[in-house]
């Protein structure tokens, strides 16, 4: 009989989230947790409600109310918003269970069917289309000046930067054209490829630039297999997460240490859309010793527009949260002054095209 509850709390198609008796901890929650909360089981264990989004005070002070009781408690109309900005009106139901205390949530996306949705997504398009024209200009000139510097170069190390330039101005005008079609779901052509490649490029991007007195370390695992998706677009979310640890460095201290890591995860599912499960077995790590995020924007970065830096967008995030969620994938921060990580986990071509 326990089986069979676990095996129905497995495969609910609304969020379940269990806590301990206290109903202060989460301790466990469903593949529907995962996808709504976008997050794995395992990086919300241990967590307070509120640790996740503030917004959840309301359903936390419910469930404080009834610990002891034995009661089962509803709530509606609660608004909640989540990582990427996504917000919901949630109705939930709190109830006791062998290992303490229960939520079970049901949440309607706010902006699905209202009028403004369309408008929007058609701003959206014409911004990323705009945008693409004006960086294409300049990437042309700027292949062009890398290929008069190449026919004047004999150093192989300095060859190989001409060409490090000619690959990230084609990388970018590749994502240029994406930025064309940004409002569409989706990144682009998604195929086998080792994420090594990926890592190795970009290290060597940054170690190019202007980062002295920053140790970048590279610590990878040889045996993982390759990782399914869109290697331009996953080049993006390395360039992005590797120069906020830059920036965070130099911003502090001036010296610091980023480490890039790779291992070998199991047990990490998830369930799309269709409810089909997948494992997210390939993490990537990039750890920095800079001064950590503060508080106040820990459970927000990945919101667009949200920026602790003086002259910065508060976009960098949004789109690296993006761009991981259309490959099926998770992202997980840690931050604490001295040590911030954030965790990429992804899918396999195996694992996209079997386990489901």
């Amino acid at each position: 009989m326990e089986e069979l509850r676990n095996q129905v709390a497995e495969n609910l198609p609304e969020p379940l989230l269990v806590f301990d008796a206290r109903a202060q901890t989460i301790l466990w929650i469903n593949p529907a947790a995962e996808i709504w909360l976008q997050r794995s089981c395992e990086t919300v264990s241990g967590k307070s409600l509120v640790d996740i989004s503030p917004d959840f005070d309301e359903l936390f002070k419910s469930m404080a109310k009834v610990v002891g009781t034995g009661e089962t408690v509803s709530g509606h109309e609660m608004p909640v918003r989540l990582r990427g900005n996504r917000k919901f009106v949630c109705s939930y139901q709190v109830f006791p269970c062998s290992s303490g205390w229960a939520a079970l949530i049901r949440p309607k996306q706010k902006g699905r069917s209202t009028s403004t949705a369309r408008p929007r997504g058609e701003a959206v398009t014409m911004l990323g289309r705009m945008l693409a024209h004006e960086l294409k200009n300049p990437l042309a000139g700027i292949r062009g000046a890398a290929q008069l510097l190449e026919a004047d170069l004999q150093s192989p190390d300095d060859l190989e930067l001409t060409c490090l330039i000619k690959e990230e101005v084609d990388r970018i005008g590749r994502l240029a054209d994406q930025m064309e079609r940004f409002g569409t779901s989706g990144s682009g052509h998604h195929e086998p490829f080792n994420v090594h490649t990926v890592l190795r490029k970009a290290t060597l991007l940054f170690q190019s630039q202007d980062t002295a007195g920053i140790d970048i370390e590279e610590f990878y695992d040889p045996s993982l297999p390759l990782v399914y998706g869109d290697s331009d677009a996953l080049m993006q979310v390395v360039v992005n997460l590797v120069a906020n640890a830059v920036e965070a460095i130099k911003l502090s201290s001036g010296k610091g240490r980023i480490k890039l890591q790779t291992r070998y995860r199991a047990g990490v599912r998830r369930r799309n859309a269709d409810g089909e499960s997948y494992t997210l077995p390939i993490e990537v790590r990039i750890i920095d010793d800079g001064p950590g995020i503060d508080k106040e924007l820990r459970e927000r970065v990945f919101h667009p527009f949200v920026t602790g830096k003086a002259n910065g967008h508060g976009l960098g995030l949004a789109l690296v949260s993006k761009i991981v969620a259309e490959h099926g994938g998770i992202i997980d921060l840690e931050t604490e002054p001295g040590r911030t990580v954030f965790s990429v986990l992804l899918p396999t071509e195996n694992n996209m095209r079997n386990d489901r």
